[in-house]
């Protein structure tokens, strides 16, 4: 049991030094997708993959309807704050790498892409969003870790309250054995002068016994004597 929780608190510790002090960056990419070149930007998220998808989706989901295919995410009818009053269109991709997972998102404004030459009040809106999502995916992530070291620690306090009771358990087995022996020795010392007595007693009582013996034998010759007078009246 001590090996496990030693084990998981391992896990938890060499975690918390992986995501440590992590800056997310966000910069401007170039990316072909459907054999078409696309100008966007993208981020490398140091978490696997499938985590990084689940909470992509999700996102690309508040700007409208999104359409997967495998790991391309597209989103014909966009509306995103800050970026254009009219629809827009997100081509997206997350690709796992050494690192983590590289999300790249492409924002087409009709025959435009959302750049930094292009407008750069709009690239700087749609770079936040993507640093604002990179932010919070790690928050979330960190939360999770918390939330598993939490049910290490409570068990491994139940654990150590469990070895703490053991020992006071311990602690009261010996006093009790020790009082035990003391009563133990005193019993003995009482039978031991107990037996003394009654050794004494019984001697007592053999003299008792021939005393009685003795007077019982007075008795009977006071009795025949008694009747010995009854004999002699005419």
């Amino acid at each position: 049991m001590l090996k496990k929780f030693t084990n998981l608190l391992g896990i938890i510790l060499l975690v918390s030094l992986q995501v440590n002090a992590q800056k997310v960056i966000v910069t401007e990419h170039e990316l072909t997708i459907d054999n078409v070149s696309r100008k966007g930007m993208s981020t490398t998220i140091l978490l696997e993959q499938e985590i990084t998808e689940k909470s992509w989706l999700k996102k690309l989901k508040e700007f409208g309807k999104v359409d997967a295919q495998k790991n391309v995410y597209t989103v014909d009818i966009a509306s995103i704050i800050g970026i254009s009053s009219t629809p827009v269109r997100i081509i997206s991709t997350i690709n796992q790498s050494d690192k983590g997972s590289k999300v790249f998102w492409s924002i087409e404004m009709g025959k435009a892409y959302v750049s930094t030459k292009d407008d750069p009040a709009k690239y700087s809106t749609a770079e936040k969003i993507l640093h604002d999502f990179a932010v919070m995916v790690y928050r979330e992530d960190i939360n999770d870790q918390i939330k598993d070291a939490e049910k290490v620690l409570s068990q491994t306090v139940k654990v150590q309250e469990k070895k703490v009771k053991q020992g006071t358990d311990l602690v009261n087995k010996v006093e009790r054995n020790g009082q035990q022996k003391i009563n133990l020795e005193q019993k003995l010392k009482e039978n031991a002068a107990e037996l003394i007595q009654l050794n004494k007693d019984i001697e007592q009582n053999k003299l008792d016994q021939a005393a009685s013996v003795i007077e019982v034998d007075k008795v009977k010759n006071a009795v025949e004597a008694v009747k010995a007078k009854l004999l002699k009246v005419e």
